[in-house]
């Protein structure tokens, strides 16, 4: 049936239809990606722990910089929760709001307690499931003079470090002669001072003058450092490289190498076997031998160029001894492509006796994008009063690919101030 409409009507029918358009469009809109980089990301997230790095030392009291990178990420990370010996000492909630498929995310722990300490982080989606935790356990030692150190390195396993007796009669600390130092109290009095008058020569030992780091190797090239000493702390010689200016010394349950004018030596040196250690490692990029039959197609080469923009130290440099510092640093990708992968921050400060080192991570970053990466932090307690070097830099071993590495560091020349 044939039914006339006024133009009123019409005009009424022509609007309607109009706003059901609209909403219609609206909705499709919503339910879209977008261009925020907000993705549908199906399993569970992973975790990565990128500092600090596993079996490091620590003073006590001093802040350890927790980085990590969850990747597999998306829209519903609820939150991030950071445990340190199984207690939760920090979640964070929505830590992902821009939606990325992967981001990155840092906590300053203040350590405490003499021994071993399991740090754990885990993400959590928001309908319950979460990642494998990611762990690493490093060791905290006491900054007390030597017996306080002796003390914590006991509560956390086997002692290989030596330490002096209460008597002042012994200062290899081996732990074969554990017992002996414990038998000394009963022994009669004359006997403690018998001992030094004895013709056998003492083992070799080594008294660090001030903190020092410990490294694989008898060079700063091998870094970072597998762990550091204390000031006043002993360790037996193992053996010293030929030019005599770095020891291999007993570091809990293996070895590491020190630098040899930042401790005193007593006991026989010439009981100190020559060992030149393991080859030291350089910094030019090894270059390939052969040039590939095939070239790589231009379309596999990433555009990405990464680039270190503002670098915020607080408390600014000139750094102070022993005075925790913080680096927030931006991140920018000025490229035309997304970088592969996240990638990570190296913080170096080098003197004379050696390098403090730290790391932070940065995620994926898409063309345009700049990201601040805030919580690492800096400790530096060796050379005082002399001249320090403090580099910055983004992309350290070119493990992101990316069109122009010569924009991706920093430096600062300065004098470190008393603690």
């Amino acid at each position: 049936m044939f039914i006339r409409r006024t133009v009123g009507q019409r005009a009424l029918l022509l609007a309607i239809i109009i706003i059901l358009t609209l909403a219609l469009t609206a909705c499709n809109l919503a339910s879209g990606t977008g261009d925020g980089g907000q993705n549908t990301v199906t399993g569970v997230p992973v975790v990565q722990i990128a500092a600090p790095p596993p079996n490091a030392t620590f003073l006590e009291n001093v802040a350890v910089n927790i980085q990590a990178l969850v990747s597999n990420a998306g829209t519903d990370i609820d939150r991030v929760e950071i445990l340190v010996d199984g207690t939760n000492i920090q979640t964070l909630k929505s830590p992902n709001a821009a939606g990325a498929s992967s981001f990155s995310l840092s906590q300053a722990w203040q350590s405490a307690g003499a021994g071993q300490h399991t740090i754990s982080v885990i993400a959590f989606r928001a309908d319950g499931s979460s990642s494998v935790p990611a762990t690493v356990t490093v060791s905290v030692v006491s900054n007390q003079p030597l017996p306080s150190a002796t003390a914590a390195m006991q509560g956390g396993g086997q002692p290989a470090q030596p330490t002096p007796n209460n008597g002042g009669s012994n200062n290899d600390g081996q732990p074969a002669q554990a017992t002996p130092v414990q038998e000394q109290p009963t022994a009669p009095p004359a006997e403690p001072t018998a001992v030094p008058a004895s013709a056998t020569p003492s083992k070799p030992t080594a008294t660090l003058n001030q903190g020092v780091n410990v490294r694989s190797g008898p060079s700063t090239l091998f870094n970072p450092p597998i762990g550091s000493f204390a000031a006043g702390q002993t360790a037996d010689i193992v053996a010293k490289t030929p030019a005599g200016d770095w020891y291999k010394v007993r570091y809990y349950n293996g070895e590491g190498w020190v630098f040899g004018q930042l401790l005193t030596v007593s006991g026989d040196v010439n009981a100190i076997p020559v060992d030149a250690g393991p080859p030291i490692p350089t910094l030019t990029p090894v270059v390939p031998t052969a040039i590939p039959a095939t070239p790589v197609p231009p379309t596999a080469v990433s555009q990405a160029d990464l680039v270190l923009g503002n670098v915020v130290i607080s408390p600014d440099v000139p750094l102070k001894c022993n005075r925790t510092v913080e680096f927030k640093i931006d991140v920018a990708n000025l490229g035309t492509t997304a970088t592969t992968a996240g990638g990570t921050i190296s913080i170096r400060d080098i003197a004379a006796a050696g390098e403090t080192t730290t790391n932070g991570v940065f995620p994926v970053l898409n063309p345009g994008q700049t990201q601040n990466i805030g919580g690492i932090f800096l400790t530096v307690s060796i050379n005082v009063g002399e001249n320090h070097r403090l580099v910055v830099s983004l992309n350290p071993n070119g493990a992101v690919p990316e069109t122009n590495p010569n924009n991706n560091s920093r430096e600062w020349n300065y004098t470190l101030a008393g603690c």
